[in-house]
């Protein structure tokens, strides 16, 4: 919905590329909904906190496909039967400082998938560099290589995808823009977006994203202290309606 591999920060790093993530000195909380097309969902929590020269997270993230359609690959006047489906991922995340303006990352996920009466776990891997400075920054990563889960005795590849980013600070705007190669399916998407603050308190973020169509997304913050609330969405195309997502973060 909007740049979060080239643009995001602090604790949501976690979640999205790990040599962005910046911890601080007091612990760092991100809890989020997120509401998707076809009655899917998600809730995700991360936590994290500098510790010596380490930017470090940990995260917890369940996904929810909502009632699914059981249909068998024959015609049948039978009433239609409807199976649950869902991930759950917990996640160790980290990075280091490369002087003068390189960062490195990574992050280690337990992944466990459960469809139907079927149920599988995996370990998963992440990597990325990211180069910044002051005015700009342009990172590099790639996700979920070399892992496969297994399920109803069929060994399958995690989603692996290749990701490129880059953001530019002109004045007090953020402009990014990313674009993302997903392996298996041999696809590309991406999104260019921008992030203008209005004042010390309220924000609001602009993109345009392709998966196989152009569609909108569009957000807002709102920072008080050591809080911050922001609502993401996008008009998702195939009259699918819009995907929601909502998060909190603080400090203690």
């Amino acid at each position: 919905m909007t740049t979060s591999f080239s643009s995001s920060r602090d604790v949501e790093a976690v979640f999205y590329n790990p040599a962005h993530l910046v911890a601080g000195e007091d612990y760092s909380v991100w809890l989020s909904y997120n509401r998707f097309y076809l009655e899917t969902q998600s809730v995700s929590l991360a936590l994290s906190k500098r510790l010596g020269s380490f930017n470090l997270g940990v995260s917890l993230l369940n996904f929810d496909y909502g009632d699914i359609e059981l249909r068998p690959d024959y015609p049948t006047d039978d009433t239609v039967a409807y199976y649950t489906a869902h991930d759950f991922a917990a996640a160790l995340c980290g990075n280091v400082h490369i002087p003068p303006y390189g960062w490195i990352g990574g992050s280690v996920r337990y992944v466990y998938e459960q469809v139907y009466s079927y149920s599988g776990a995996a370990l998963a891997f992440d990597m990325s560099f990211a180069y910044r400075t002051e005015k700009a920054g342009v990172s590099l990563g790639a996700s979920n290589f070399g892992s496969r889960i297994t399920l109803k005795d069929e060994s399958v590849n995690l989603p692996a995808r290749i990701s490129v980013g880059a953001l530019y600070y002109f004045q007090k705007v953020i402009a990014s823009a990313e674009a993302h190669y997903l392996v298996n399916t041999a696809v590309w998407e991406g999104s260019v977006g921008a992030e203008v603050p209005l004042n010390e308190t309220f924000g609001i973020m602009l993109a345009a994203n392709y998966r196989e169509e152009v569609y909108p997304g569009f957000g807002v913050s709102v920072r008080s202290g050591k809080m911050q609330i922001r609502y993401a969405g996008a008009l998702y195309p195939k009259d699918l309606g819009f995907i929601n997502s909502l998060g909190l973060g603080f400090e203690f």
